[in-house]
């Protein structure tokens, strides 16, 4: 069995002795870090997950309706996403997703209290200190309602902005429902958007932007496949698995399924998100700006 999964941690736990992976876990305070290196293209192949980097930060239970947690989830983030991104001098950051449907509004709102620099760093330079990264975002909106894929309108984005980065934020599938609101992804091998509850779209990667993605994000949705498989696995029922997939057909197990409080879940996992891209891109000048944007 092989339920959708966007979180490259979980599809590794399918299969824990495959060769060409490299995996690395450390604690830090509250969190939990897990480094993943895909290394070879049979293990591309068997994780589905392009070759490149993967780390997952592990919140403690209740972590995302915890300040404190927030906040050191975000100061975590912010030094992995750092270690990733270099020393780019100019960044766009695009928020995946549809603001009008909670579960997949994570991107809108992470990239809402996103500090911006581009158009102070073209009008005002002086009112931001030295060395200053120019920031861009973006909101790309789905091709349901567009009419637009989003690669492509961030494609036109690029060639008129010429980043050296692109920062994707979405909301990620998940094949467990412990994992749901409880860890951050990131990767420097882009997304394709939808592809976790099998929506696929053009991806959005260095190979078609022609510029380095950091996808980040937090997994916020499973399908009830997902649901169903992980029960029975800890029943050690997989055959009973079988049976009820066979009897419940595609629809249903297509279904994709949210946490009852999916709106607070949303707003704390974009807390994290934009505090920890903040002070990733603007490193010493973050209470600066801080004080400067808002």
């Amino acid at each position: 069995m092989n339920t959708r999964t966007d979180m490259a941690h979980e599809a590794l736990q399918r299969c824990p002795t495959l060769s060409g992976v490299a995996e690395e876990n450390e604690s830090k305070g509250r969190m939990r870090i897990s480094r993943i290196r895909v290394r070879t293209q049979a293990a591309e192949r068997k994780l589905d997950k392009p070759r490149g980097s993967y780390i997952t930060l592990t919140l403690p239970d209740g972590g995302l309706s915890s300040k404190e947690v927030r906040q050191e989830a975000g100061r975590c983030l912010a030094f992995e996403l750092s270690l990733l991104m270099g020393e780019v001098k100019s960044v766009l950051v695009v928020g995946l997703g549809n603001r009008h449907v909670t579960p997949d509004a994570l991107g809108p709102q992470t990239i809402e209290s996103l500090f911006v620099t581009r158009h102070v760093q073209n009008h005002f330079p002086e009112l931001l200190p030295p060395g200053t990264r120019t920031v861009a975002a973006f909101a790309a909106g789905v091709m349901g309602m567009t009419g637009v894929e989003t690669a492509e309108a961030v494609a036109g984005i690029v060639s008129v902005l010429q980043p050296d980065l692109i920062v994707a934020v979405d909301a990620l599938a998940s094949s467990e429902s412990d994992h749901v609101g409880t860890m951050v992804q990131l990767n420097d091998t882009g997304i394709s958007p939808g592809a976790g509850v099998g929506n696929f779209r053009m991806g959005l990667s260095k190979s078609t932007l022609g510029i380095p993605v950091i996808a980040v994000g937090i997994p916020l949705v499973l399908t009830a496949e997902a649901i169903l498989y992980s029960g029975l696995l800890r029943m050690n029922a997989q055959e009973l698995f079988l049976k009820a997939k066979r009897r419940l057909g595609g629809d249903f197990l297509s279904m994709c399924v949210t946490p009852k409080d999916i709106d607070a879940m949303v707003k704390d996992g974009a807390a994290i998100l934009s505090y920890g891209l903040n002070l990733a891109l603007f490193g010493e000048n973050y209470g600066t700006l801080e004080g400067l944007m808002r």
